[in-house]
């Protein structure tokens, strides 16, 4: 050991303050020793040296700080490199200092670290990441690093991954679009990943939260809030104890319920936010919380604080009359005020939540106009108010909305039945204020129907009949989201999203074909997952031939044996059967004749409209541009005389390598065709069924 590391010890044992002085060691042993120490147990305790030495000036050490960075890019311990890093960082002084060579002792041979120590890399990469959103250093690097992330890792290093990639998105989400667009599309890999799934979710559903406070539109803010909501529920059903999806799923509940004017699920939000961060701090309690994670601590106290007062107003706005005008005011003013100066997570450049929680207040004082009346003379006599922290300037703003609501006849009028204006027509098509009403009280059904439908809604809708609807197609998410495997959610959702670019993916055409969707995507991964018994059962036989018994078209065939080569057929009939057992089995059909000329492998009714799929097979290439190339179009074809949305299923018989697998977020997109001449673009899913396939135990 060395004489370094033995005084290092000395000094911990004893409780002695450690610093160069206290070591009493010549330049020459300590600056000889440093990188060697640097590497091993008593990497922290020299990183106190370090840290003081440089907080106080003393440049007698700077040799040795030089050359610490080098022994701990050795650093083999997760423990000792963690504390060693919460000690530097937690100086400004030492992190300016050090930044860039311990930057780069923490970025050199992390791919390698990864496969070797995965959670060593883990505990690198966040470190590094800390330095570059501290701006101790440039992030270029750092960008360079976590753009070339591969998220089929050792599940060790993925499952710390999520947290690092929020920490890094809520610093450079609104500066960097380049980076910004990387580290979204790492998280949503994760999210496809059990590895790191739940931390993706709940990352993701901060992102759209960030997105959703820098919003320069209603529409925006609506669909990021939406958005917000839809990833923290899929946390909360894939995780029971996971509090903090729970709180933030809360806080949407209570905006979105206030901005829709519902007092009583404002406070039911408000309750299910204050549980869930009790529990959150019950686990939690007497637990090392590391320095990183703080600010996201303080954005739930933020977020509490801003829930707390939109309950308050909510229940004032909803009463008749006010016993104690003055302090109702001031309640409803800093509900008011607060959706503008409250910044519960990153940079918020734009009107954000005002633009859902300001409409809401102005709604409730135009339809009670004697509050009106109050609200009125407290802004023109603020002397009135029995004390002296009166929000004059927030009433006279507030009296200002409304005044340019009313002289604008935007605002609704009210909560009774809405019969269309003289001259408005069905042909008309939506007014701007049905398609701000549809965002502000319907922000659900516009994602999952789309706002040209319920836009066409709200013409004829009350926003007491809108927020019903609204709520029941919450509640229709909240089952799809808790009985639907986390796997699939985000891919789902990744889908919806991509479809929402076709203009016809709208109404009931995206509520049937969403259906449709759900039930392959889940198709596609018990097919990657289910054994043969379980996949097939015991005994199953082929329907057209009662002799022959189905056999598993997923595994591995001799090809010198023709009979044995898996079929189209094959795929087919599993297929179709994966549908009989679902929720859509009785609008199914097998090879229905008359579709575009010919016959379709398997048919989907939904009343009037029909969704066809196409199976086919591939035992050559299973790339996407050649199974596009080779079969979309006739995929697509079949849609020329309905909704333009199909599928293809592709069975992949070419060979395998003892190396594993496709993912099934890597085996299924959305493919767009149109062809030459045509001006409406096709929509089809495209899934691929691995076959040819090695089970587990052949690795080994």
């Amino acid at each position: 050991m060395t004489q370094l590391a033995v005084r290092l010890g000395d000094l911990a044992s004893s409780g002695t303050t450690i610093n160069f002085e206290t070591l009493g060691l010549s330049e020459t042993v300590v600056n000889s020793e440093v990188a060697e120490v640097a590497s091993g147990p008593y990497a922290p305790l020299l990183a106190e040296a370090i840290t003081h030495a440089l907080e106080h000036d003393d440049h007698t050490w700077d040799e040795a700080a030089a050359r610490f960075s080098s022994g701990f890019a050795r650093q083999p311990s997760v423990l000792h490199l963690t504390s060693a890093l919460e000690t530097l960082l937690a100086s400004t002084t030492t992190a300016k200092a050090l930044a860039r060579p311990l930057s780069s002792a923490l970025l050199t041979d992390l791919d390698q670290t990864v496969q070797s120590l995965p959670l060593l890399a883990a505990a690198r990469l966040e470190g590094a990441v800390r330095l570059a959103v501290s701006k101790a250093v440039s992030p270029i690097r750092v960008w360079g690093t976590l753009e070339e992330l591969d998220t089929r890792g050792p599940e060790d290093f993925l499952e710390r991954l999520p947290r690092i990639l929020g920490l890094a998105l809520d610093c450079w989400s609104q500066d960097e679009q380049v980076i910004t667009e990387a580290l979204r599309a790492l998280l949503k890999d994760l999210a496809a990943d059990e590895a790191g799934d739940v931390d993706a979710f709940v990352e993701l559903g901060c992102d759209e939260l960030r997105s959703a406070l820098s919003a320069q539109s209603l529409a925006q803010v609506s669909e990021h809030t939406t958005a917000a909501r839809t990833w923290f529920n899929a946390a909360e059903a894939a995780e029971e104890a996971r509090h903090d999806a729970q709180a933030y799923a809360a806080v949407c509940d209570a905006v979105l319920a206030f901005t829709a004017g519902d007092s009583i699920a404002v406070s039911t939000a408000a309750e299910n936010l204050e549980m869930a961060l009790q529990q959150r701090d019950a686990w939690h309690w007497g637990m090392h919380q590391p320095a990183w994670l703080q600010p996201q601590l303080a954005a739930e106290v933020a977020w509490g604080r801003l829930i707390l007062r939109l309950r308050r107003a909510a229940e004032l706005l909803a009463e008749d009359v006010w016993m104690e005008p003055w302090q109702a005011l001031d309640d409803v003013l800093s509900a008011y005020s607060a959706a503008r100066t409250v910044r519960p997570l990153g940079p918020q450049d734009g009107q954000g939540l005002a633009l859902l929680v300001e409409p809401a207040v102005e709604d409730s004082f135009l339809r009670n106009q004697a509050l009106l009346a109050q609200l009125r003379r407290a802004a023109a006599a603020p002397e009135g108010h029995p004390g002296l922290s009166f929000d004059r300037d927030t009433a006279v703003e507030l009296v200002s909305g409304i005044d340019r609501r009313v002289a604008s006849a935007v605002a609704p009028a009210g909560r009774e039945s809405r019969t269309p204006a003289t001259g408005d027509t069905a042909d008309d098509g939506p007014s701007e204020a049905d398609l701000e009403r549809a965002h502000r009280f319907a922000p659900t059904t516009v994602t999952k129907l789309g706002i040209d439908f319920t836009a066409g809604l709200a013409q004829n809708l009350s926003d007491d009949d809108l927020v019903a609807i609204d709520g029941l197609t919450h509640t229709e998410d909240l089952a799809r989201l808790r009985n639907s495997d986390p796997v699939v959610v985000p891919l789902l959702n990744q889908f919806l999203k991509e479809l929402s670019a076709f203009p016809d993916f709208v109404g009931e055409t995206r509520r049937t074909f969403s259906i449709l969707v759900e039930q392959t995507l889940l198709f596609l991964k018990a097919a990657a997952d289910l054994d043969t018994a379980t996949a097939f059962g015991e005994g199953r036989y082929d329907t057209s031939n009662k002799r022959v018994k189905i056999r598993d078209y997923r595994r591995r065939f001799d090809k010198a044996d023709g009979d044995s080569v898996p079929l189209e057929n094959d795929l087919q009939q599993h297929f179709h059967y994966w549908l009989l057992s679902g929720q859509i089995s009785g609008l199914v059909q097998v090879e229905p004749i008359n579709q575009a000329l010919g016959r379709a492998d398997i048919l989907v009714h939904f009343s009037s409209r029909r969704y066809l799929t196409e199976i086919k097979k591939t035992a050559t290439k299973n790339t996407r541009e050649y199974l596009e190339g080779k079969y979309i179009a006739q995929a697509a074809e079949y849609s020329n005389t309905n909704s333009p949305f199909s599928q293809l299923l592709v069975l992949d018989l070419t060979e395998k390598l003892k190396a594993g697998t496709l993912r099934l977020n890597e085996l299924a997109w959305v493919a767009a065709h149109c062809p030459p001449g045509a001006s409406i673009n096709r929509a089809v899913v495209v899934g691929v069924v691995t076959g040819n396939r090695y089970t587990p135990s052949d690795f080994s």
